[in-house]
């Protein structure tokens, strides 16, 4: 049976457009009906399993893990995975007037709804770096998560024009520099960049701050020795480097959505 994750709704968008919806969808069926026909676009991200795509255009495409498929308002279509299987995908709806200029202006290419996204882990982390921010509400909390979208759009239109592979590479040494200094300033002199260099790329590549990767390495952990029995939060505290128990509760639940108290109550750990 398959499951659904909501990870965005938003009930109102910025004057420009933004995301309306974005899930994730695990054991998925694809389009259950013949055809379907929707009024907004819609980003489809696969992370598991292989099927096809079909659109009124004559299109038939072959559609494999680590492809995206971008779906255009008015087009007849229809996807999913083989006869029998299921498959797991990340779902972005968004509509808006700065979309519509996109498609009008050709920066969409019609010819082109399946896009190869690899690696994997980079174009997940990318969407993830979007749609697993908290809700925006005022009208520039929603107009910045429009941009942000248009930033992941362009990078993605581009692929396979493009070769990403040095800026991959170069993530994936700045993200291991960072674990292993936990110092962000110091993780740009690993990789022979000024700070202030350093962190415009990284945040362009991945969506957000070397800061907040760094946070979330540090809640990563916490989770990790939340799990351990006999573990107090005065340890944590302290192994992490936070100035004491109360700093460290609070940005553990800003970050993970849970207090400690919260997250060792759902994994049934109790601090002894």
């Amino acid at each position: 049976m398959w499951e659904e994750k909501v990870y965005k709704q938003n009930l109102h968008l910025s004057p420009i457009g933004g995301i309306k919806l974005a899930c994730f969808l695990n054991k998925g069926v694809g389009v259950l009906t013949a055809r379907r026909t929707l009024p907004h676009f819609t980003l489809v991200y696969v992370t598991r399993g292989e099927g096809s795509y079909r659109d009124e255009n004559g299109l038939n495409l072959p559609v494999r893990a680590g492809d995206a498929i971008l779906i255009f308002p008015g087009v007849e279509h229809w996807y999913g995975p083989k006869r029998g299987e299921t498959w797991d995908e990340f779902y972005l709806v968004f509509e808006g007037p700065v979309f519509d200029m996109w498609r009008e202006g050709g920066c969409f290419d019609r010819d082109r709804p399946v896009i190869p996204l690899r690696p994997m882990d980079f174009w997940r982390d990318r969407i993830l770096s979007i749609i697993n921010q908290s809700d925006a509400h005022t009208e520039n909390e929603l107009l910045r998560e429009s941009i942000r979208l248009q930033e992941l759009l362009a990078d993605i239109t581009q692929a396979g024009e493009e070769d990403l592979g040095g800026d991959i590479a170069w993530l994936e040494r700045a993200k291991a520099a960072i674990a292993a200094t936990m110092d962000v300033r110091q993780a740009a002199q690993q990789v022979d960049q000024s700070y202030e260099a350093f962190r415009k790329r990284f945040r362009k590549l991945s969506g957000r701050s070397p800061g907040r990767y760094r946070t979330g390495l540090l809640m990563e952990r916490a989770c990790q020795m939340l799990s351990e029995p006999g573990v107090l939060l005065r340890d944590i505290s302290d192994e992490l480097g936070f100035c004491d128990e109360y700093h460290f509760s609070r940005q553990f639940s800003k970050t993970v959505g849970w207090s400690p108290s919260e997250y060792r109550s759902r994994i049934g750990r109790d601090p002894m």
